[in-house]
Formats: structure tokens, C-alpha cells, sequence
């Protein structure tokens, strides 16, 4: 079974958006799980007012127990700089760290980074990009904050996922695979074969 650990400590940058939408995505050829560390529990109240489609909710704890059953896990994380950060990258096989291109946001990283980088240290092969997501399109702030972001050593998906009204809708319509977005749709898909090129 492969973890990925969606991570970043600030609120507001769609982890929990994209952990359903990956999880979505790849839930087409897999036995895809989710665990909702998230105290707000925002994946675990949407399992029981919508249900979460051809998708397993797990409690975390379970995680270990878990591992001949699924392929992927995926893991949502609070949205603040958690103790149990370190703890999810070292039984993780991919970080995705998504930021919105604000200067703020991009700032925020550096402290989830550095947490990341020690776990790397004692699991060399963990690897990690950042996700540039939530984006406004025809602005030079993308490209200013991707010169940010390079300072930090990290690689940078080449995918971006833009501000859509179908990704905020995403979580109470089973994803955007059950919407008419197709540009939506071809950015998760693009997003997940990156994510697959580094497992």
C-alpha cells in the first residue's frame, strides 16, 4: 500500500478538496482509502451527509491495519503546523504540499518544509513535491511566487490546479469526475499522473 500525505499548515489552500478529488481520481483502477486527521473532521462529516463514492473512510489509527486491503491511503491533514506532522511523513511515500499563489501562503510553507526535509533525512526515499493550486489565471503573481517556492529546494508539480467553482462544489458532488468540468477533470488527472511518475 502507498501513502500520500496531503500537508501544509496553513487553513484555506484545499487539502481536504484535493484529497477527495485525488482520491476520486484514482479510485477508478485502486482500492483507494482516506484518513481524516483533521480534528474539524471535514472528510468524516462529508462521508456521513453525502457519502464518499467507491472510497473508504478509515479512521487513522487503523492505518497499520489496513495495509493488505488498499492501495493508496491517502491522508488529510489540520489545517495548522501539527506535532503529528513528522509522524505522517515517515509513514508516507509522497507529500504533496499545496500553496495558493499568494506570498503568505507561500511564506507558510517554509516551517511544514522544514519538518518534511528532517523525515526525508531518515527516510531518503520519501519524496515530496508542492502543488501550486486554487489559481487565478492571467497574473504574474503565479510566476513571482514560483521563484519563492524554488527557494525552498523543493520540487514543483507542473500541474497547477485553478480556481474553479467545480473544485469548491467538489466535495458534496462526489468530485468533479461527476461534473461537466472537463478542464477540472484533466487537471486532477494530470495532477495524479505526476504524483504516480514519483511512486
Amino acid at each position: 500500500m502507498k501513502i500520500i500525505t496531503v500537508a501544509h499548515q496553513k487553513g484555506g489552500v484545499g487539502k481536504t478538496t484535493l484529497a477527495l478529488n485525488l482520491g476520486y481520481c484514482l479510485q477508478n483502477s485502486l482500492r483507494v482509502a482516506i484518513l481524516d486527521s483533521d480534528p474539524q473532521g471535514s472528510i468524516a462529516g462529508l462521508g456521513e451527509l453525502v457519502g464518499l463514492k467507491g472510497i473508504d473512510l478509515i479512521p487513522l489509527d487503523e492505518i497499520t491495519t489496513i495495509k493488505d486491503k488498499y492501495d493508496v491511503a491517502i491522508i488529510d491533514t489540520p489545517p495548522y503546523l501539527s506535532n503529528k506532522l513528522p509522524e505522517f511523513f515517515e509513514m508516507s511515500d509522497f507529500v504533496l504540499i499545496p500553496t495558493k499563489a499568494g506570498v503568505l501562503d507561500a511564506m507558510a510553507i517554509k516551517a511544514t518544509i522544514a519538518l518534511l526535509k528532517k523525515s526525508q533525512v531518515k527516510r531518503p526515499n520519501l519524496k515530496a513535491a508542492i502543488v501550486l493550486n486554487m489559481i487565478q489565471h492571467r497574473t504574474s503573481l503565479t510566476d513571482d511566487i514560483k521563484q519563492v517556492l524554488e527557494d525552498y529546494a523543493m520540487p514543483i508539480m507542473e500541474t497547477m490546479i485553478s480556481q474553479r467553482v467545480s473544485y469548491a462544489r467538489s466535495p458534496i458532488t462526489g468530485g468533479v469526475f461527476e461534473t461537466d468540468d472537463d478542464k477540472a477533470k484533466q487537471e486532477i488527472l494530470d495532477l495524479t499522473k505526476e504524483i504516480l511518475n514519483y511512486l
